[in-house]
């Protein structure tokens, strides 16, 4: 019993992720998000609004809907956070610690890539206002997409928690730990992070109504990559950079809807 118990400590503590087969387990993560961003908020938003309708007889405010729509984006993406972190539930709290450690040695380099990004952000956007009609843009669509989620003060709060701390989390997960490191195993790395970069973009310009509209979107995927390669694949610092540049996009949306 003594030796079972051993056994199972020793395999608690195996570096998972630095074996060269591929965590098909993590692959999970993927349509176990697709499927929470898509059905959570339709389940949310509806029931609530439905079921304060029945109770009041009367239509539900619209920072009601905002509210609701805000807070099923927090579960759905909290939801995935929590499976992936369920499937590894021996090992991911000491690395997530070992990672944030380490990461403290790159904060110099991830406050001036996060300051070049935005810098480049605000350049292109004023640059395209020099293009034909047909393909400047003002305004992304992304930023089309989220700005109800501004629009009441009071969903404000878990838009910032979406958008600003979950959201950036999951996406390392998948655009850099699943694609680059897991499936990068398998088949050719450069190939798999220039794939990750795209994916990462078209994913956010998907309804793009310019095609430089997907240029933004690069640069923060490129910035990303770049401190994670650079670092030694250390994920807690490309999650670092995302949260520093969302904390931008969030404030430029902010004052956007408030001030302009």
């Amino acid at each position: 019993m003594n030796r079972e118990t051993q056994s199972i400590e020793r395999k608690r503590h195996i570096p998972l992720w630095n074996s060269k087969k591929v965590v098909k387990k993590d692959i999970l993560l993927i349509p176990a998000y697709i499927f929470c961003q898509s059905i959570i908020p339709i389940i949310v938003v509806f029931g609530t609004l439905g079921i304060t309708a029945m109770i009041t007889q009367h239509a539900p405010p619209d920072w009601f809907y905002n509210l609701s729509l805000s807070i099923s984006f927090v579960l759905a993406q909290g939801l995935v956070l929590m499976l992936f972190f369920t499937l590894h539930k021996f090992y991911i709290a000491s690395v997530a610690r070992r990672q944030f450690k380490n990461a403290k040695k790159y904060v110099r380099q991830i406050l001036i890539v996060v300051i070049i990004t935005f810098v480049l952000m605000l350049l292109i956007e004023w640059l395209v206002q020099w293009l034909p009609a047909s393909l400047r843009f003002g305004v992304t669509q992304y930023e089309r997409r989220v700005e109800g989620l501004f629009l009441h003060p009071i969903a404000l709060c878990f838009t910032f928690i979406s958008m600003v701390i979950l959201r950036p989390m999951i996406e390392q997960l998948i655009y850099r730990h699943i694609i680059i490191h897991e499936l990068g195993k398998k088949w050719n790395k450069k190939i798999m992070i220039v794939i990750s970069i795209v994916i990462e973009s078209i994913v956010h310009t998907y309804d793009m109504a310019s095609i430089f509209e997907i240029i933004p979107y690069l640069l923060i995927a490129s910035g990303a990559t770049y401190l994670y390669i650079r670092t030694g694949q250390n994920l807690a610092v490309a999650y670092l950079y995302q949260v520093g540049v969302q904390c931008f996009i969030f404030l430029e949306i902010l004052s956007k809807v408030y001030i302009f």
